[in-house]
């Protein structure tokens, strides 16, 4: 006879083949699972290597772009050929444009420059072997023009060239350009600007030392020369590396700026600075002035006139020995390059300036007597005084001086008497006796020492 036991472990045979059927289901459907899901890792993994390598192939193509404007690339002049009212800047009516990339044209005033750029920037291949290999094409786009008087700290001379911003368009393919396994675009923002030579009416390189009273404001010179009621700025700032003290009563219009180590001292007086009194985050850098050939002896020059043509630059200056002119002498200087052993203006003596003057000064500068004397309304940046020596320079002369002055490797004295417009730098400079420096407000936008172009920002975008 059978038991109800029996009969119930019968039943439960055909259970257990059902579990274990639904057990090997759910089994096979987590192997599937896992096997897609491998593989989509593995495609991820892929693509992102992919992206990753179009990626840098972009960035490849930005850096020789930026390196195609740093040692190939001259800005185009005259700054009348765009039109510098649109943003993009344009050309013919088209937005200023070196293209690289397919569809795409230039629009740029100098053919040379676009077959240049095309050679360089059109589907360029980088290749590691059969296997990994990418291209890059470059679009640039100009943002803004800006007509500058740049400074070549080789020679010390003048250069018209112009400031310069330019959008930088770079695309990568990775593989084939025309089915490629993935693109990356950057964009960069590039320029070139500068810093001005002369940005200051008073730069102490190592210091800066006021005593008496001391004003420096200054002036526009499109409205003509300095006036105190209708030509009178606030852009006459002082500076140094070190420290500025005050032993009198000094007026600023504009900023006063010491170095990362420095302070501004006021020892009793007064102190009145219409803009900030701030500590600079670094040192600003001084050039040496270069190596110049001057004349020998010596020249008197007394109750006479003499007239001295200089050179047209630096390297074909007018070599001179050391010059004392004295009591009712002129020494005229209609223009050019002038490389004086020596300078010094007695009393009664008289250097008249008549054309852009560049004068170069080996060891003393003396300037007494009358001083430089130039024409009315002259521009101050259009005579420049470098002196290499190491002794003061004394700044004595009776009349207004317009000039420019680096001497930075001597102590550059400014005594009371003429008023001084321009700009004076010197290794250690003291402004004595009732100075006025009026500072020309040109001397920020010229003369600037002209960086490379270097990357101020950029965005990445993959496919």
């Amino acid at each position: 006879m059978r038991t109800d036991d029996t009969k119930s472990r019968k039943n439960e045979k055909g259970v257990a083949l059902v579990a274990t059927l639904m057990f090997l289901v759910v089994l096979g459907l987590l192997s599937t699972t896992l096997v897609f899901t491998v593989q989509n890792e593995i495609q991820s993994s892929t693509a992102y290597k992919y992206n990753q390598q179009a990626f840098y192939v972009a960035d490849a193509g930005i850096q020789k772009a930026l390196q195609w404007y740093r040692n190939s690339y001259t800005p185009h002049t005259p700054g009348t050929d765009y039109d510098r009212t649109k943003y993009p800047v344009e050309y013919n009516s088209s937005a200023v444009l070196l293209a690289g990339q397919t569809g795409y044209s230039s629009a740029y005033p100098e053919s040379g420059v676009i077959s240049t750029f095309t050679t360089a920037f059109g589907n360029k291949s980088l290749q590691a072997d059969a296997n990994n290999n990418g291209a890059y094409a470059i679009n640039a786009t100009l943002l803004k023009y800006a007509p500058t008087i740049f400074f070549d700290l080789a020679t010390f001379s003048r250069y018209n060239s112009a400031y310069e911003r330019w959008r930088i368009n770079s695309i990568g393919y990775w593989g084939n350009v025309n089915n490629p396994l993935a693109v990356s675009r950057i964009e960069a923002i590039i320029e070139n600007n500068g810093n001005a030579f002369f940005d200051r009416g008073l730069w102490g390189i190592d210091s800066l030392v006021a005593q008496g009273d001391v004003i420096v404001d200054s002036f526009d010179p499109a409205k003509g020369v300095w006036d105190e009621t209708t030509n009178n700025g606030y852009r006459g700032s002082i500076g140094s590396n070190g420290v500025i003290t005050s032993n009198g009563n000094i007026t600023v219009q504009g900023d006063v700026g010491y170095g990362p180590a420095g302070d501004y001292v006021v020892n009793g007086g007064a102190s009145d600075v219409s803009g900030s009194v701030l500590q600079m985050p670094e040192e600003k850098y001084f050039p040496p002035i270069p190596n110049f050939s001057t004349g020998v002896g010596n020249t008197n020059i007394n109750n006479n006139t003499i007239t001295i043509n200089g050179g047209p630059d630096l390297q074909n200056c007018t070599p001179l020995g050391s010059y004392r002119i004295g009591a009712n002498a002129t020494l005229v200087l209609p223009g050019g390059y002038y490389c004086f052993k020596g300078i010094n203006i007695g009393a009664g003596g008289t250097v008249e300036v008549t054309g852009n003057t560049h004068i170069f000064v080996s060891d003393t500068v003396a300037l007494g007597g009358n001083g430089i004397v130039t024409p009315p309304g002259y521009d101050p940046m259009d005579v420049r005084i470098n002196y290499s020596g190491t002794a003061q320079a004394d700044l004595t002369g009776s009349t207004s001086a317009f000039m420019e002055v680096y001497a930075p490797n001597a102590n550059l004295k400014l005594n009371g008497g003429p008023e001084y417009h321009g700009s004076f730098i010197g290794k250690d400079l003291i402004v004595s006796g009732g100075v006025h420096v009026h500072f020309n407000e040109d001397g920020e936008a010229r003369d600037r020492i002209q960086r490379p172009f270097r990357i101020v920002s950029w965005t990445q975008r993959s496919n």
